[in-house]
């Protein structure tokens, strides 16, 4: 039973103070009180409208939500307020440190005390066209019967927003002291997203080492045979790699790493017979209890047919042979875990849409998530 969701488009503007600060602010509090962050216009430097002020900068943004209209127009009102800004009464233009706009909820059309959608003259103005036709340039205005594009053909505003590049968004991830810990199957993408964030935010990064433990091959020839050999010998071998990088690696107590402490649970619940898995966690339970610092797991999240796909373009020998159910088998463990409350802060990501590798618009959607969790 799945409620359904619907889809959203907010404008984003600021003209004062720390404007990217505000509206990056303004889109991880709109994730964690609306909806589901799933598209996202660049940047755009834009002269102030209707009156002089400092050049304001303007995004659009789409979003998933499970709330009617008139609360997530509310709760955008909370959130400008939040942030700081104060709505003036006279209802004339004025410099603000945000502003947040509801442009869109499905295909509306709603007037009623205090909410009028489609937003009111939006098809006047470049600042919310340009970003509008980035996103979503075939989404049909459901009041005038035309799409974003042709609106912004015919739109009379002779502005011209300057767009900044898609990397510009880069929120900062490591303002607090934090380790990311990626998650997730086999193949899902988990080292390919703590590479990219380890260079581009220059943090130490923590890669498994499964290249050196002798019994994987083994242990896909011959499960049951290798399982507890090869979960221990992970178990070992992830408790030294973690309590090193811990040490040696983190001078600030920021970084990445592709894998947590805790897949070795996971995995060894799918591998072991019932009795060696007791055993097994009691040893878990004892070598994990020296915590680890502040950390936030982020579990990723695709299609089976997309990762056997990536496993496969990936070619590790070893890993060719793997049976579908395997990893149907890890799905489950992973969800089976997140369901019975881990005792740590995650999120979940779903990369489904999010092909960070070869669209930075989508790695930018991703950190964006990450820095609303």
């Amino acid at each position: 039973h799945s409620i359904k969701m619907n889809k959203a488009y907010i404008s984003l503007g600021s003209n004062e103070g720390q404007r990217l600060n505000s509206i990056q602010e303004a889109v991880v509090q709109i994730q964690k009180n609306i909806g589901v962050l799933t598209d996202l216009s660049s940047l755009y430097q834009t002269r102030s409208w209707g009156f002089n002020g400092p050049d304001f900068l303007n995004a659009c943004i789409g979003i998933d939500t499970e709330l009617p209209p008139l609360q997530v127009l509310n709760n955008l009102l909370k959130i400008e307020k939040q942030l700081g800004r104060i709505r003036s009464l006279e209802g004339n233009y004025k410099s603000r440190n945000i502003d947040l706009d509801l442009l869109f909820y499905e295909n509306q059309i709603i007037e009623v005390e205090g909410l009028i959608l489609p937003h009111p003259r939006l098809e006047l103005r470049n600042f919310i066209l340009f970003p509008m036709c980035e996103l979503a340039p075939d989404f049909v205005h459901p009041q005038l019967g035309k799409n974003m594009v042709d609106l912004s053909k015919i739109c009379p505003d002779n502005s011209l927003p300057q767009k900044m590049s898609i990397e510009k968004w880069s929120p900062d991830l490591f303002s607090t002291d934090q380790v990311l810990f990626f998650e997730g199957n086999i193949g899902v993408g988990k080292t390919s997203l703590a590479e990219k964030i380890a260079k581009d935010y220059d943090v130490p990064a923590l890669f498994e080492n499964f290249t050196q433990n002798p019994y994987l091959e083994k242990f896909y020839d011959q499960p049951q045979r290798f399982a507890l050999l090869l979960e221990n010998y992970f178990l070992a071998d992830r408790i030294l790699q973690f309590s090193t990088f811990f040490k040696g690696e983190i001078p600030k107590r920021k970084g990445v790493a592709d894998h947590s402490l805790f897949k070795s649970l996971v995995f060894a619940k799918i591998n072991l017979s019932i009795t060696d898995y007791e055993d097994f966690k009691k040893k878990y339970d004892q070598l994990a209890s020296r915590e680890f610092i502040n950390q936030k797991v982020i579990f990723l999240h695709q299609p089976l047919e997309k990762i056997r796909n990536q496993i496969k373009s990936r070619g590790r020998s070893f890993e060719q042979n793997i049976p579908f159910n395997y990893l149907k088998k890890i799905e489950e463990g992973y969800q089976n875990f997140i369901q019975s409350g881990l005792p740590l802060r995650f999120q979940k990501i779903d990369l489904t849409e999010l092909d960070f590798v070869n669209d930075e618009r989508a790695y930018q959607i991703i950190l964006l998530k990450i820095k609303a969790s």
